[in-house]
């Protein structure tokens, strides 16, 4: 059951109402709403507004400005207090820029000069509609991640992932070898640890070597141990990983980079289950599980009876490109992480960053994904985490919210041009100006009140730029 005052749910028909005190402006407006929405209702004064929205939900409202007794900007602080979430589009028979700058900052989504076309109220209408749709899957992200029954702990909603784990349930109990593949970043040794504690050996050890970044004697005695006085500097005998972990996993990383002669070594103890010390007379057993892990797609580098040996069951960890709907799972899960390490208070994602975020192609995956996360939730001021927040390695840009439909009618597409451009350019000239809207409204020759304005009209907080000056 919807709270009356708030925005109708999202499987409903999305419900508009129209405020003008012409009979004849608002019933011209509801017959062209009509056409493409099937609840638009009309009121004559902010008075009788307020009484329907008492009564239902309301999405989105279209008010006149000039109206007798209660005017718009008053009816918008009313509708902002009663019902947060219901998106006010403002109409200005003035085309005043103080009063829509007015109204952008007590929360209107857009204003809208009169005389206007039909095609530009419902541009708005649609784009209003969109964004609030937008709201309430984040908000449903949100309540997911707290409710996530995934993998031990591995957040994902992809189909390929969640066949993963259902492969992962399968495999996990046994003893066989595991070989799991995947470009960097993708999370291999976190899946490697899942297995185990889904395995049988869960309350042992998970001791875990980067194979390829040790040089060979050290590797080996490294993963076979060694006795005293068998090199300079063996001043006493050392456990190896495979005896050491008694029971439990050993975790090889990056084992497609591991010494030829250390490969033959390793295949003889998976082989015979016993290790030999280095500067060892006698063998020792070994009762471990071994998960490798090769973040190239090329096994050329390893043994191929070796590769056999470790490869039972192989396990290939998609990157982020090929799963794209785990995105937003993953950056709200890390936005919530960070903002408790690091005392930031709650923090969340705008719709908006969370589109823009969907549609970088991540080429460091998960790994990278998380290290902008992080760093949005340390640079942000106040809940907001916006697009301008959020940096990708390199200099990247973020990508915009969406590139202009190309089979859109002109005026439309144009409209779309221009927002584009705007967000990417206000962006820039923030960045430019450590976030001082005085200093970036300067540097573009318009008044620190228009900047706010457009900042307000893009869904960029001005609370964060002010946060951010130095």
């Amino acid at each position: 059951m919807t709270v009356s005052g708030q925005p109708s749910n999202a499987a409903t028909q999305p419900a508009i109402l129209v405020v003008d005190d012409s009979v004849e402006v608002s019933a011209g407006l509801v017959a062209t709403l009509k056409r493409s929405y099937g609840s638009v209702l009309a009121a004559n004064s902010a008075f009788d507004a307020l009484n329907i929205m008492r009564s239902r939900p309301i999405d989105l409202v279209i008010s006149d400005i000039s109206m007798p007794d209660m005017d718009g900007l008053a009816l918008l602080t009313r509708i902002k207090e009663q019902s947060p979430r219901t998106l006010v589009v403002m109409m200005t028979g003035y085309g005043s820029i103080e009063t829509a700058v007015d109204a952008m900052k007590r929360g209107a989504f857009h204003y809208i000069a009169k005389p206007f076309r039909s095609e530009e109220i419902l541009l708005q209408v649609e784009r209003g509609l969109q964004m609030l749709s937008l709201e309430r899957e984040v908000e449903d992200l949100r309540r997911r991640v707290a409710d996530q029954g995934t993998f031990e702990g591995i957040i994902a909603q992809s189909k390929k992932m969640l066949d993963l784990f259902d492969f992962l349930r399968k495999v996990a109990p046994t003893d066989a070898p595991v070989m799991i593949r995947g470009e960097s970043g993708t999370g291999k040794e976190l899946i490697a640890r899942a297995i185990h504690r889904e395995s049988n050996r869960r309350d042992k050890q998970f001791l875990g070597i980067n194979t390829a970044a040790l040089p060979e004697a050290l590797l080996e005695a490294e993963l076979f141990g060694y006795k005293k006085g068998a090199f300079t500097g063996a001043v006493a005998d050392k456990e190896g990983l495979l005896t050491s972990a008694r029971g439990g996993t050993v975790f090889l990383d990056e084992i497609s980079g591991m010494p030829l002669s250390s490969q033959a070594k390793l295949l003889r103890a998976i082989e015979e289950m016993e290790v030999l010390p280095v500067g060892g007379l006698s063998a020792v057993r070994v009762d471990a599980r071994i998960i490798s892990a090769s973040n190239s797609e090329k096994m050329e580098d390893i043994r191929e009876d070796l590769f056999y040996r470790l490869s039972v069951i192989e396990i290939r960890v998609p990157p982020l490109r090929e799963r794209m709907e785990d995105v937003p799972l993953l950056a709200t899960h890390f936005v919530a992480a960070y903002a408790s390490r690091y005392d930031r208070g709650h923090k969340r994602l705008t719709p908006a960053a969370i589109d823009a975020l969907t549609r970088y192609r991540w080429p460091g995956n998960v790994r990278e994904l998380e290290n902008v996360i992080q760093r949005a939730v340390v640079v942000s001021a106040g809940e907001d985490i916006g697009v301008a927040d959020i940096h990708m390695p390199g200099g990247a840009e973020p990508p915009e919210l969406r590139s202009v439909g190309m089979d859109l009618p002109y005026e439309r597409a144009r409209d779309e041009a221009i927002a584009i451009f705007q967000r990417q350019y206000v962006a820039n000239l923030l960045s430019r100006a450590d976030g001082n809207v005085s200093r970036a409204a300067a540097a573009a020759g318009i008044t620190r009140g228009a900047l706010y304005g457009i900042m307000k009209k893009l869904g960029m907080d001005e609370g964060k730029k002010r946060g951010r000056r130095r």
